[in-house]
Order: C-alpha cells, then sequence, then structure tokens
C-alpha cells in the first residue's frame, strides 16, 4: 500500500481533522499498537499481526499481505453503558461500504461479526480506555479476508469465507481500506444518543439471526430462545423459556439453532 496516499486520501473523505497513520510491515497486533498512540484519528494498519486478537481473546488469523488489518482510535464523548453501541455502527459501515463495491450477501452476526454467504468474513475488536467518566479514547480494530487460499480458511477453525472467492473482479485492497476508515471515522465521530433508535433499525435490516432459534452460551450456562433483536445500549434481547433476557457481547457467545 501507499502510505502517502492512504494519508491523503482518508483525510479527504473525513474532513474534521488531520489522521495520524501508522503503517506497519508487522506488529502484534493493530489494537496493541493503536493503545500506544492514544491520539486522536489514529489510524495503524499493518500488513500481518503475529498476535491478531478477536473478541473474547480468540486469535485473528493474520497471513501476509492478504487481508486487512486495521485500527482506528479517537476520543469520543460517550456514556459507558451505550459502549456496545459502538461495535453495532462499525459492523453497519463495513456492510454499507462492501455492498456499495458489489458484494450483495454481506451480512452482520451480533455484536461483531461481518459475514458473507453466513460464513465469517470478518470481525471488529472495540477496546476503551477512560479519560473521564463520560469520555472515552475508542480503539477499534476491524478484520477482513481479502485474498485468503483455502488452506488459510480451514485454519480459522470455524466457516470463514474470502473475498476473491465470491467476486469475480478482485477489489482493490487499498481503495477498500480507504472507504472503510473514512466511513467508520465519519460515523462514528457525529454518532449521538439521540440516532440509537435509527441505528438498531438500520442494523436490524443485516442481522442474520433476528427473528431465528438461537443458542446462547454464558460462562455458566447454555439456554437457547428466539433472537428479538437489539436493545438500546446494545444488548441482545433472546426470547428464552424465562421470558425476555438481554445478554451483553461480553456475556456470551452465540449461533444458530438449526
Amino acid at each position: 500500500m501507499d502510505e502517502q496516499q492512504l494519508t491523503s486520501e482518508i483525510t479527504k473523505i473525513f474532513r474534521h481533522g488531520p489522521i495520524k497513520l501508522l503503517y506497519l510491515d508487522s506488529c502484534e497486533s493493530t489494537n496493541i499498537e493503536c493503545l500506544k498512540l492514544s491520539a486522536d484519528y489514529a489510524v495503524v494498519i499493518a500488513e500481518h499481526q503475529t498476535a491478531g486478537r478477536g473478541r473474547r481473546g480468540n486469535n485473528w488469523h493474520s497471513p501476509l499481505s492478504q487481508n486487512i488489518y486495521c485500527s482506528i482510535g479517537l476520543n469520543k464523548p460517550i456514556k459507558a453503558e451505550y459502549l456496545g453501541l459502538i461495535s453495532l455502527l462499525v459492523g453497519l459501515c463495513i456492510v454499507k461500504v462492501l455492498r456499495a463495491m458489489g458484494v450483495d450477501e454481506v451480512n452482520l452476526k451480533w455484536p461483531n461479526d461481518i459475514l458473507l454467504q453466513g460464513k465469517k468474513l470478518g470481525g471488529i475488536l472495540i477496546e476503551t480506555r477512560a479519560t473521564s467518566p463520560d469520555n472515552f479514547y475508542l480503539v477499534i480494530g476491524f478484520g477482513l479476508n481479502i485474498n485468503l487460499a483455502n488452506d488459510d480458511l480451514k485454519s480459522i477453525g470455524q466457516p470463514a469465507i474470502s473475498l476473491n472467492q465470491h467476486l469475480e473482479n478482485s477489489l482493490d485492497r487499498q481503495q477498500l481500506i480507504i472507504s472503510l476508515i473514512g466511513q467508520i471515522l465519519y460515523e462514528v465521530n457525529k454518532f449521538e444518543l439521540n440516532r440509537i433508535d435509527g441505528l438498531i433499525a438500520e442494523y436490524n435490516q443485516y442481522d442474520i439471526f433476528i427473528g431465528r432459534h438461537v443458542l446462547v452460551k454464558t460462562a455458566s450456562e447454555e439456554l437457547s430462545g428466539i433472537h428479538r433483536g437489539i436493545q438500546r445500549t446494545g444488548q441482545i434481547q433472546v426470547e428464552t423459556s424465562r421470558g425476555l433476557e438481554l445478554f451483553s457481547a461480553a456475556e456470551i457467545s452465540l449461533r444458530e439453532i438449526k
């Protein structure tokens, strides 16, 4: 990728301040590097991660120069109870950018998975640092499979897919990451709590499990129910035999029962 062009093009799209770009051949994880910077409107892009991370401490498969590995850092005034909405907002940004580029079958799985044809295409990892009671430094990490070979996909440990398997013509990886970063910076920067209802309504359009029978696994139990959508703080609502229950992203893993 061209570091100078990345900085110039992202700045043009965002228009709210200078971008501080760190472009690395390799790092432990882009989230770690972004947390080290702790700069407003920081962007870290790596061609390879030696210890890429997903939600709940899972590893993120990160071969050299085949995917997108990126983290965005910015300060955001937001109450702690609404931090779970940021992952939903970022997922929507990614889906809308991909669909605008012709990837029509891309959808979302709460809270942080990007799915294509029901298989994992990418994921989101949000990490936060409180700077005051109602202000946080957000590190928004995301990864997408772009040019993975079948052997790499098999090593992921769950049904996974890469964009090169889906598209007849390959996407320009640099132009895709420019569009993604610009969209995410813009949407997260302007997000206010009066937009929650609209965010959830839009998220529901792409939530692949909504209305379906799902299995919820917590640290202490497994239970099944119907996914009834997202609550205003970003928690999932599941109708179980005990009634309508709320779960946060940190508490559970989720899968469909077929």
